[in-house]
């Protein structure tokens, strides 16, 4: 490995996060109650439907105040994931159950499982507050019992929409468990619903399995490791591509793309499967065509990342500074949104990320401008990322700020910047110790014993 591509690869490395379940987060702040306002069309079927069931007695058309139950949840539902509004999800969990309390075995199978179903999609709604599993096992559960009173044949679209989301209830679960045994379960629900769907016959709903297949694909690969895994979550997310398509499905199309360029650039991470940095530019950018800076600030940001590290990755195997030009302009877009004030550690990170866009195309081009700005964004980034906040990170950080600083004293008369270069290897080494970071210090005592040898260059004149 290079000296510029170990550089980049300990500081993506040190930047990411510590391995925690990907599902839990903490649960947004509940949104204040809007002013009065004329209801929504499904506000106001919601409340026929309550005016009706108020009218229907309960032991004489049970099968009626059940199903009224359920369009009450089904309401409910759809108003709790318009309005990110986890008070109107229980009560459609609530409307839901009390369906099921009267649909028992002897009546309206189809119903029945209908209701579970549904039951479950808010229950799966609800997960996203907890931290627990006790939500995510009962939705499953329910996926369960749905699929199994209905037919693949008869009922082929209900019984897929049950297995589909038994999958995603399956992937989300196993996020908050170690192995892989919910993700191996998941990977049989949703590969049994390829078997039915058909991109001709229902290419959106195909297209959708096509991608929990590919996020499957991509969580087993960072459990396991197994590139095959990756390779298949590419193949999924391009399938995928196929039935959706910017017209029809312009948000799942364009997230399907940005999936694929994501999983392109672990690919091309490996090493197992090269130069497919390039192409994930190509998806990156497609996905950047819907969710626009105007549109979509926040999606955007994210994909702006992937695409100046793409761009970045792109340019190690090539000549030019073309590419490296494209990840710089990409940084400083990313930072014209990202008010330190508000988020200072994306706002470091990005410095750091654009520092080394700007050393490689410092290294490729005449003079010394680049590489003076490469020192001036690291020493930004190091104004936020601290020792005592983050050890790792400053350390590399430290230690790319060094590689800068000697590139950058290599063209100076008297190489006034290795000085400061070799402080900051040693800054990185009394933290990266040969026991506790033997690869990061067998790097940073390489750069260090490099700059000293320039240092003695430069003084004996040479």
């Amino acid at each position: 490995m290079t000296q510029r591509k170990l550089v980049l690869a300990l500081a993506l490395a040190l930047a990411a996060p510590a391995a925690v379940a990907q599902e839990p987060s903490p649960a947004p702040a509940q949104i204040p109650a809007a002013p009065a306002q004329v209801p929504s069309p499904l506000e106001a079927r919601l409340a026929q439907f309550r005016e009706k069931l108020a009218a229907t007695n309960r032991e004489k058309a049970p099968e009626e105040w059940a199903r009224l139950q359920f369009e009450i949840g089904d309401a409910l539902t759809t108003l709790g994931q318009r309005e990110h509004s986890f008070p109107r999800l229980e009560e459609a969990v609530a409307a839901f159950k009390e369906a099921l309390a009267v649909l028992g075995p002897e009546r309206d199978a189809r119903l029945r499982a209908l209701t579970q179903t549904a039951l479950a999609n808010a229950l799966l709604d609800l997960s996203r507050k907890e931290r627990g599993k006790e939500g995510l096992e009962e939705a499953a559960a329910l996926y369960r019992r749905a699929a199994a009173s209905l037919s693949p044949e008869k009922d082929r679209a209900d019984w897929a929409r049950a297995e589909h989301n038994l999958g995603v209830a399956l992937m989300r679960l196993g996020d908050r468990e170690p192995g892989g045994a919910s993700y191996e379960e998941a990977l049989a629900a949703t590969q049994a619903v390829l078997a039915r769907r058909s991109l001709e016959r229902e290419p959106a709903e195909w297209a959708s399995t096509q991608e929990s297949l590919g996020l499957l694909r991509v969580r087993l690969y960072e459990r396991s490791g197994e590139v095959a895994h990756l390779r298949a979550a590419a193949e999924a997310y391009g399938a995928a591509l196929q039935g959706y398509s910017r017209e029809k499905n312009p948000a799942a199309w364009a997230q399907t793309q940005d999936n694929l360029g994501r999983a392109l650039l672990r690919l091309h991470k490996t090493g197992e499967v090269p130069n497919r940095a390039d192409e994930a530019r190509g998806h990156f950018r497609e996905a950047l065509t819907v969710f626009t800076r105007d549109r979509a600030p926040g999606q955007w940001l994210g994909i702006m990342q992937n695409l100046a590290l793409a761009s970045q990755l792109a340019a190690q195997d090539e000549g030019g500074t073309e590419k490296l030009d494209e990840a710089v302009a990409a940084y400083r877009e990313i930072l014209s949104l990202t008010p330190r004030e508000r988020a200072g550690w994306q706002w470091a990170m990005t410095q750091s990320f654009l520092a080394h866009a700007l050393a490689a195309k410092g290294e490729r081009a005449a003079g010394t401008k680049e590489l003076e700005e490469a020192v001036g964004a690291y020493r930004l980034a190091l104004e936020e990322i601290t020792k005592a906040r983050n050890p790792q990170l400053w350390a590399s950080t430290r230690n790319n700020l060094g590689v800068a600083l000697r590139a950058l004293g290599q063209r100076e008369p008297g190489g006034e910047s290795l000085k400061e270069a070799s402080s900051a290897f040693e800054d990185a080494l009394g933290l990266w110790t040969e026991q506790a970071a033997p690869g990061p210090h067998k790097a940073a005592l390489e750069n260090l014993e490099r700059t000293r040898k320039l240092i003695a260059e430069k003084q004996a004149g040479k």
